[in-house]
């Protein structure tokens, strides 16, 4: 069994990869000890401290209602002390002194204060980057209001790398405790007793010798019994960055491994800075101070302070996702081996209902089909899943893994490969053997051959699903990207949106008007050969007679020039039609501005919508045509192979039949949904900024009617030509029977009977077509 030793070649070829991966893995992901040229991987994630305080509140609240319905009391009855001491606040942390600021949090709504800042993106300040456009960003130089530095006058404004990069910036965890004496009555007014409040506060971010400045300055301000401290080390602040558009966000972020979440009690003190150089600034400090007309001034951004998550991910997480893509390659051949291989259920059962026609086969060959290509997409979506598992900790790397996955798929390219090649040799060596006229009594040579063509069809049917299982992984790769690259990172694409359904229903069906158009080619490029061998049987009689030889040249020609000239319709679809859903659906909608800058979003919007629904529809569609040709393929080989009949027999018409359906199905339009499928993505991701501009209705309307137009001129290019018409141009040139005459085969061509002579003058009857 030639597969059996294929499979076996597969099975060594991934072992040996899955070894490679994981040596490569430990050696280069922080498996041995770490260095500086061998770090360990480490993911930051930042979380700002107003979700913190936001957790809080919401934590808080659900706990008084679980008391309430617990202690069967109203939620307004259930006092601070009562949360302090259930199991429900344990882990916050809060002392029986925290009770007022409980109350505080208590009394505090979530719903109305400002929304919590995406933190999502940002990466720590290299300060010798030089390419960082925030370093040059104006932000309060401290030395101007340093009397020490009084002298030298220090200007008002100085740059972000100037400032930042100069000491340690921290934020300090304050234990604080104010004392009110007690009061003797006196005056009409009752006694009180003494009041003692203690809370904890978060200080900075500040230099750290300017923390300990105002630490001096406040307990030095303090009535006895009055406590302000520092608790522990302060936390570093690092600095953080994050390009949005043209304008370059900035974050503190502190040290999550030193500082708990419920340490955060208050919201810490956030800088400013200003998108524009500290030139322009201290230009508008002299300017203003002049006298003269008051210049504009830029927005203040903030620097927000977060949390940083910073969490070292194992080497061998790396090695497992690319296990999983391995994992998937195995499901990809087991599933293909099932459904197309001559030894299994599916195709024994198509080539079972042979002897009833051609119809029954191709009905149980696109049921099996359609069943494959749901189970193909199960074991995508498996392998897919698996990143999420192994790095949850951020997005970005969950992303990284999917490319992971999408390497353990390709670590055995060169096995399929050598796969892929194995199929056309062997189909060609198949009909090397037929046309050679040797051994064609010789039962044991024919089956040999027609063997190992079954074999290469079901190694071609295992690439082409390998090629398909790649092309959505990019895809996914590619998505991601796209919606970076449109702003909608933060936005999403949701579903409920008319535009975003629209875009998704013409998505998913742009895989189907291709797969049309493809298939339409190869029939009219068929029909066109078909009607040129005719006519070289009908105009040279020696072609029969064996004196002369056909033109293949002229054969060659035909196919080669249909190749080129059918391409343009599916060309310009995978180009036209995502450029007419993006400016289509744009026209007439609202901008958005994101950090000050206008953007039109809705098409870029549709145009998610659409490219997910034809990454869906593509696969299923590809898989289907691949499987069911190579199904219908094989089923006509186990009859060659002399089941039910043999060659010659009804069943091996009614397989003739639908070898022909299934060799456009599986090497046509199956095999071009993968580029379809890519080119869509890749069109989509480089015009993303283009796309999203703001341009007026007149440019976006006349966009668009060119793009719909290029898609109209590819519908009429696919369909400006059919096997009925060229039948019938046939019939008016000779070239095939007449409407009404007898029904023939197109492999058996109406016949007639001419005279021959050969060179020596002997004459016979010969018949030909």
């Amino acid at each position: 069994d030639p597969l059996k030793a294929i499979r076996v070649g597969f099975y060594k070829s991934a072992i040996v990869a899955f070894a490679a991966t994981i040596g490569l893995a430990y050696y280069m992901m922080g498996g041995m000890k770490a260095s500086v040229s061998n770090p360990p991987i480490v993911t930051r994630q930042l979380v700002s401290t107003q979700k913190f305080v936001k957790d809080q509140i919401t934590s808080i609240r659900d706990a008084r209602t679980k008391i309430a319905l617990r202690q069967k009391k109203q939620p307004y009855e259930v006092t601070a002390k009562d949360l302090i001491d259930s199991d429900e606040l344990k882990g916050m942390d809060f002392k029986v002194t925290d009770e007022q600021q409980v109350q505080g949090l208590l009394q505090a709504n979530p719903d109305t204060m400002p929304p919590v800042p995406d933190m999502a993106g940002y990466q720590i300040v290299d300060f010798g980057d030089d390419t960082n456009l925030a370093l040059n960003y104006a932000v309060q130089n401290p030395a101007a209001n340093d009397p020490a530095q009084a002298a030298s006058n220090p200007s008002r404004f100085a740059s972000v790398k100037d400032v930042f990069s100069k000491g340690d910036y921290v934020v300090a965890h304050i234990h604080q405790i104010a004392v009110t004496p007690a009061r003797p009555a006196a005056n009409g007014m009752p006694a009180a007793p003494e009041q003692r409040m203690e809370q904890n506060i978060s200080a900075g971010p500040l230099r750290r010798d300017d923390l300990d400045k105002l630490v001096t300055q406040i307990k030095s301000q303090q009535p006895p019994g009055n406590v302000f401290e520092v608790v522990g080390d302060p936390w570093k602040a690092d600095l953080y960055f994050k390009k949005e558009g043209n304008l370059v966000k900035l974050a503190f972020g502190i040290n999550g491994d030193v500082i708990k979440p419920e340490s955060i009690r208050t919201i810490a003190q956030q800088l400013g800075y200003f998108a524009v150089t500290p030139d322009v600034m201290n230009n508008i400090v002299k300017l203003s101070s002049a006298g003269g007309p008051q210049p504009p001034v830029p927005d203040a951004q903030q620097i927000q302070v977060s949390v940083v998550h910073a969490e070292t991910v194992p080497w061998y997480m790396f090695a497992a996702a690319i296990g999983f893509g391995l994992l998937m390659a195995f499901a990809i051949e087991a599933l293909t081996d099932y459904y197309v291989s001559t030894h299994k259920k599916p195709v024994q059962e198509i080539a079972g209902v042979s002897n009833a026609g051609a119809a029954p086969m191709i009905i149980q060959g696109f049921a099996y089909a359609a069943e494959s290509s749901v189970f193909m997409v199960f074991s995508i979506v498996v392998a897919l899943l698996a990143p999420i598992f192994f790095f949850p900790q951020a997005l970005i790397l969950s992303f990284y893994g999917v490319a992971l996955v999408g390497l353990g798929l390709l670590t055995t390219t060169g096995y399929v490969l050598a796969m892929d090649t194995f199929g056309p040799i062997s189909d060609n060596a198949q009909g090397v053997y037929e046309m050679s006229g040797e051994g064609h009594d010789n039962e044991y040579g024919s089956k040999a051959v027609q063997r190992l063509d079954a074999a290469g069809n079901t190694t071609k049917a295992l690439t082409k699903g390998f090629a398909i299982a790649t092309a959505v992984v990019a895809a996914v790769a590619l998505f991601h990207s796209y919606l970076e690259s449109a702003h909608l990172e933060g936005i999403g694409l949701r579903l409920d949106l008319p535009e975003i359904f629209l875009g998704l229903l013409i998505g998913g069906a742009a895989p189907y008007l291709f797969s049309a158009s493809t298939i339409n080619a190869v029939g009219r490029s068929a029909f066109e050969l078909i009607n040129e061998v005719r006519r070289q049987f009908r105009e040279d009689a020696g072609i029969m007679a064996g004196t002369s030889k056909p033109n293949y040249g002229r054969c060659v020609a035909i196919v080669t020039a249909a190749a080129q000239r059918e391409l343009i319709g599916p060309a310009v679809l995978a180009i036209g039609l995502p450029v007419a859903v993006a400016f289509g659906f744009s026209i007439g909608k609202p901008q958005t501005i994101i950090n000050g800058e206008a953007f039109n979003l809705t098409g870029a919007e549709a145009l998610g919508g659409f490219l997910a629904g034809a990454i869906l529809s593509g696969q299923l569609m590809a898989v289907l045509l691949a499987n069911s040709g190579g199904m219908w393929d094989n089923a006509k080989k186990l009859i060659e192979d002399g089941m039910y009949g043999g060659k010659g027999s009804e069943a091996h018409k009614a397989g003739v039949v639908c070898d022909t359906v299934g060799d456009p199905f599986k090497d046509t339009a199956g095999p071009a949904l993968n580029p379809l499928i890519k080119v869509m993505n890749l069109v989509a991701l480089l015009f993303a900024p283009i796309y999203i501009r703001p341009f007026g209705n007149n440019v976006l309307i006349t966009i668009t009617v060119i793009a719909v137009g290029a898609l109209a001129f590819s519908i009429w290019w696919s369909k400006r030509g059919s096997m009925s018409s060229g039948m019938a141009a046939a019939q008016g040139d000779g070239h095939a029977p007449a409407v009404g005459a007898p029904a023939q085969p197109l492999d058996q061509p109406a016949k007639k009977k001419i005279r021959v002579e050969d060179p020596e003058g002997d004459a016979e009857d010969v018949t030909t077509p």
